[in-house]
């Protein structure tokens, strides 16, 4: 199982036996780089045993606290402070008071029991697998599937691929296997199957009075205590660096609070529109950083099988490739790299969250159909005469949306184009399974306004699925650890608690950042169109990797597995070919998908 581990850990490895429970452990050296930190750790009674993957950022503030209590200390890490804290504290106790990303598994061998915890956002992963004679967990699902190989394909769970390009948690692309859902934990005992419980949720707090000046200071303030927070550590420590809002306002910061140049890596392209490398270099300029460029080439067939095998199941969000090729030149400069991922989640930086809060002003507005029915044709005629700058149509069609099709990104395939592309019985049966996940996700987070549901929705959905397991799998493929200073609770649950009307300004998705970025990055920061971490995979589809991309598809693998009507998949793909249409993300997810098939032997999976 832990052979799939090493490129997490390569600087340790170590197991730990009881008479019923083996832990394993590869280790990435970051904080207290001795010996004596290796891991699994046991504590000196043999009764605790620990196996730790992740950061905990307020360790050295809990070491004060274990050393006040009388509690002695052997090493320097966060990884003892988990230890003894939950000795101390117990693990409801220990929970409450730390602050970080973590999957862990902690056996406590008195009580015969174990316990397997995730953080609140999901940021590390924790896969499981249970039956009557074992629990298997493991940060990577590759780990359980090597002991486990007549595992099913989750037709549900391929559905959502298909839909959204990643997997749903807390399921997985197999049956069988799940995920610990952020802010719980398996409790286990050897003659009891494993129950899952929830320690932690994300709320809307109770909206405060401020004004915009205000939001702004403490939005900086917070941001500077995220990013100081996430400096802990014995190692070198590098940043992302784009042209966004983002990942420019965490490297502006963190140069203003060291004195040494930071280290900063972009990746880019050479085709123009999608190149963010001027932005990239015109800030590191100016806030004097050492500054590092990746050129990304489209001959990169050779790549794509090991950047795929790295997900462990299949992930068509093509912003991969960047993230990998970026991780990769990272990891071998620092062990550690800041992002600015969680930025668009935390303060809207979506256009939905922009259609959810006009929706929200529309139907302040207007309270009842009455006064809607009245108002939209008015509305209508001004705007059309450019009279007014406010589309209440807009408003009303998002208001007669369903549940799923506000969280819907449109990048899979639609409900129409998955009945004309399923084939297999069971996963025709589970055509509108991705509707029905969504509208619970929806309806599980329902609150006073869309916008507020909005907000607590893309938490589980698009950030949980997609950009932190984009995150997570292609810098741990690399040996890098990346923090995220946006996802910090305080900073979180502050922007929860602004009024929607100051975090969407006017309808301006994610206008506070945007005015610090003003600040820090460029005046004119508004004016600049949003691009994104993508890759030119529409254009090397048709040209440099068409031969590619249809031997994947057309080679006949794919159609003896009898999944898809391969006459729909060929259409889709000449169409793409001949420019009438974009299915870019289509073909990507098809070609994704059998090439993570053909990886992993699955023949016996149908």
């Amino acid at each position: 199982m832990s052979s799939f581990l090493h490129k997490r850990g390569p600087d340790a490895y170590g197991v730990w036996h009881s008479d019923l429970v083996s832990l394993g452990h590869t280790r990435l050296s970051i904080v207290d780089l001795s010996e004596k930190a290796n891991q699994p750790m046991v504590d000196e009674s043999s009764n605790l045993a620990i196996t730790f993957n992740g950061e905990i950022y307020n360790y050295k503030e809990l070491r004060i606290q274990l050393q006040s209590a009388g509690i002695r200390l052997k090493t320097e890490s966060d990884t003892e402070v988990l230890l003894k804290g939950y000795l101390c504290w117990g693990l409801e106790g220990l929970l409450k008071k730390i602050d970080g990303m973590y999957a862990f598994i902690l056996h406590d061998h008195k009580l015969r029991t174990t316990f397997a915890v995730r953080d609140h956002f999901g940021k590390k992963p924790l896969y499981y697998y249970s039956d009557s004679r074992e629990v298997l967990l493991s940060s990577d699902i590759r780990s359980i599937k090597v002991l486990k190989s007549n595992l099913q394909l989750n037709f549900k769970a391929l559905d959502y691929y298909l839909t959204e390009l990643t997997v749903p948690q807390p399921l997985t692309i197999y049956e069988g296997v799940k995920q610990v859902m952020p802010g719980h934990y398996l409790q286990f005992k050897i003659e009891n199957e494993p129950i899952e419980i929830k320690y932690w949720k994300l709320e809307i707090p109770e909206k405060i009075a401020c004004s915009t000046e205000e939001a702004l200071l403490q939005t900086e303030f917070l941001l500077n205590n995220s990013i100081s927070k996430r400096m802990t550590g014995d190692v070198p420590i590098g940043c992302f660096l784009s042209g966004g809002a983002d990942s420019g306002l965490i490297v502006a910061l963190l140069a203003k609070q060291q004195d040494k140049a930071v280290k900063t890596f972009t990746v880019g392209f050479k085709y123009a529109d999608q190149n963010e490398i001027p932005e990239a270099k015109k800030l590191a300029s100016r806030y004097g950083t050492n500054h590092t460029e990746i050129i990304i080439n489209s001959d990169i067939s050779e790549d794509l099988e090991k950047i795929m095998q790295c997900s462990g199941e299949p992930f068509a969000d093509s912003s991969i490739i960047p993230s990998y090729y970026i991780c990769k030149a990272i990891g071998s400069h620092v062990k550690v790299a800041l992002s600015g991922d969680g930025g668009d989640e935390v303060f809207g930086g979506y256009h939905e969250y922009g259609w959810a809060y006009q929706t929200d002003e529309f139907l302040l507005q207007y309270t009842n159909q009455f006064h809607r029915q009245i108002a939209l044709p008015i509305n209508k005629l001004l705007y059309q005469l450019n009279l007014s700058a406010v589309n209440h149509g807009l408003s009303d069609h998002y208001n007669r949306l369903k549940p799923h099709e506000r969280l819907f990104r449109g990048m899979g395939f639609t409900t129409n184009q998955k009945i004309a592309l399923y084939k297999f019985p069971k996963l025709k049966e589970q055509t509108n399974f991705s509707n029905n996940f969504l509208d619970q996700i929806w309806k599980n987070n329902e609150s006073t306004s869309y916008t507020n549901t909005l907000f607590l929705s893309s938490f589980e959905t698009r950030l949980l699925n997609d950009y932190l397991v984009k995150v997570d799998r292609s810098s741990m493929a690399n040996s890098l650890e990346v923090r995220c200073p946006f996802l910090d609770e305080d900073l979180i649950r502050f922007s929860l608690s602004l009024p929607n009307e100051i975090k969407l300004k006017n309808g301006r998705p994610k206008y506070l950042l945007k005015q610090l970025a003003k600040k820090y990055i460029d005046p004119d920061f508004e004016r600049r169109p949003k691009k994104g971490f993508s890759i030119p995979l529409n254009y090397w589809i048709r040209k440099e990797l068409k031969t590619y991309f249809s031997d994947i598809l057309f080679s006949g693998s794919l159609e003896r597995r009898g999944l898809f009507q391969m006459d729909f998949v060929r259409t889709i793909f000449n169409q793409h070919i001949e420019g009438s249409h974009d299915h870019t993300n289509k073909i990507w997810a098809l070609a994704n998908l059998e090439i993570w098939l053909s990886q992993s032997d699955q023949n016996g999976l149908l």
